[in-house]
This record gives structure tokens, C-alpha cells and sequence, in this order.
């Protein structure tokens, strides 16, 4: 039983990081992979993901990869 709770405690963490990871690179600083075009916002949802969409490709960013950072 200790296994599977010492297992558990590592297994969210790594998971958690590996969904922000995908999250960057789908947000690729604000243009869309596919297309080349700029996200633009058009939702958000009740936990506070935010919908994006270039006019055809659709992304949904829950982790904050889509602030701007101001040096």
C-alpha cells in the first residue's frame, strides 16, 4: 500500500508538468502552429480555462502559458 501511495504522490506531480508542457507548446507565444495566424480569445470556462481560436483551429490553455511576460 505505501508503494502505491509514494507511486500516487509522484505520478500527479509529473503529470500536472507534463499538461503545462503541452499547454506551451500549443500556445506556441500566442500564434497557432497549423496556421501561423495569432490565437484569439473566445471563451472561458467555469475553472478558468480560457478558449482560444485562430478562425479554424480551436486550443483551451488551463495552466497561465498564455500571460505575457514583461522583463
Amino acid at each position: 500500500m505505501l508503494y502505491v501511495m509514494i507511486a500516487i504522490l509522484v505520478a500527479i506531480p509529473l503529470m500536472m508538468l507534463n499538461q503545462r508542457n503541452k499547454e506551451k507548446r500549443i500556445w506556441n507565444n500566442g500564434i497557432c502552429a497549423k496556421s501561423g495566424k495569432p490565437w484569439k480569445s473566445f471563451d472561458q470556462d467555469s475553472q478558468g480555462g480560457r478558449g482560444y481560436t485562430d478562425g479554424k483551429n480551436y486550443c483551451w490553455i488551463s495552466y497561465k502559458v498564455d500571460t505575457l511576460e514583461h522583463n
